[in-house]
């Protein structure tokens, strides 16, 4: 539903005190949450009752596809409900005055007051959509911001396998040259004197 037939909608949420897409969402909520609800204590049933009959991947894929079968249904049946309720419950007959207004009955605005009103009114909208493109600019910011975070935690993982390679490699390095450095002490010890002496 666009803006301004939300807007249209004023004079219903004046007397009902709710706005009438705010109960269908309510209600849609209510039925989507039920439905998520009682798949997965199905998928978690049939998990551990019959996992020796059907794979975990296909009980959770089989899952998935009746419930996105199930919302697809939801949609079209709340659609219905929609217009239903638009056109019998949520709708005030044009010659309906509530009683807070009655008094324009009697004391008519004159066509400035009517002007200023509107102009008012404009405003409001205008504020009410700019107040929406400013949440929307945040969040996509919250996005880029999720991800990006993401990302520096890949590469903070990826350098740290880096560093314990070269911390490996270095560690390698300096055994292999106490090695050598062992093996060069020996060699200089088998070239001394006494020790050819013991060898001829």
């Amino acid at each position: 539903m666009d803006f301004e037939a939300i807007m249209e909608l004023d004079y219903e949420t004046q007397h009902f005190g709710i706005h009438p897409r705010t109960f269908l969402d309510r209600v849609y909520n209510a039925f989507y949450e039920s439905l998520f609800d009682g798949l997965n204590e199905m998928k978690k049933y049939i998990s551990e009752e019959y996992n020796h009959v059907v794979s975990t991947e296909v009980i959770h894929s089989s899952s998935d596809s009746l419930f996105q079968a199930l919302v697809k249904k939801l949609d079209k049946a709340i659609d219905k409900l929609e217009i239903y309720l638009d056109a019998n419950v949520f709708m005030i007959p044009n010659h309906v005055v509530l009683p807070e207004d009655e008094i324009h009955l009697t004391n008519p605005s004159t066509k400035e007051q009517e002007k200023e009103l509107d102009e008012e009114i404009e405003q409001i909208k205008q504020r009410i959509i700019v107040e929406r493109i400013h949440k929307s600019i945040l969040k996509t910011k919250i996005e880029e911001q999720k991800y990006i975070k993401e990302e520096l935690l890949i590469f903070k993982n990826k350098l740290q396998q880096l560093l314990a390679i070269v911390q490996h490699s270095r560690e390698t390095q300096e055994e292999q040259n106490f090695t050598m450095e062992k093996c060069f002490e020996l060699w200089n010890t088998l070239k001394q004197p006494h020790f050819k002496k013991n060898f001829k």
